[in-house]
């Protein structure tokens, strides 16, 4: 395959109903974990950041399930186990990507640039943080979650037929 045709492959899978969706889906959990964050933030007068990430970070799971299953991936399986490996692998990717980049930022270096909207702080390396994990959580979701392989779910029936 030459680079032409990987681009010429790239452009079509961009166009793609399915990442078109995707990123639709992307925005609205996104906007649900940093409204979720911003509140609870807020709420406890920027006192508690870790556990307004935390709740922010589950809300936008759960919410982040329903509409990739629904919208995205369009996905028949039984909802269990699929719900379980889509939390454990978004609960991974956020604590690295989001969590992760908002401890080291915060508190190994210091770093903690805010933007003032509506009467909110909201920090700005939370959206960095963000941005990987959208990345991370198509990946994951297209090729070990929502797949038609559906690795996990065959290891799953393999060992419930024992």
């Amino acid at each position: 395959m030459t680079n032409r045709d990987s681009a010429e492959s790239f452009k079509k899978k961009i166009k793609s109903k399915e990442f078109i969706i995707y990123l639709i889906v992307g925005v609205i959990v996104t906007l649900v974990n940093w409204l979720t964050y911003t509140l609870l933030f807020t709420i406890w007068q920027n006192s508690n950041w870790r556990l307004a990430n935390f709740i922010a970070i589950f809300t936008s799971i759960l919410v982040a399930y329903f509409l990739n299953r629904n919208y995205v991936f369009q996905s028949k399986a039984n909802i269990f186990p699929e719900i379980i490996y889509f939390f454990a692998s978004r609960l991974v990717i956020s604590a690295i990507f989001e969590h992760g980049v908002m401890e080291l930022m915060i508190n190994v270096l210091n770093f903690n640039p805010v933007l003032h909207v509506f009467q909110f702080d909201f920090p700005i390396i939370k959206v960095i943080g963000s941005v990987f994990v959208i990345i991370g959580n198509y990946i994951v979701g297209k090729f070990l979650i929502f797949s038609e392989d559906k690795y996990f779910v065959k290891r799953q029936s393999k060992i419930s037929q024992k």
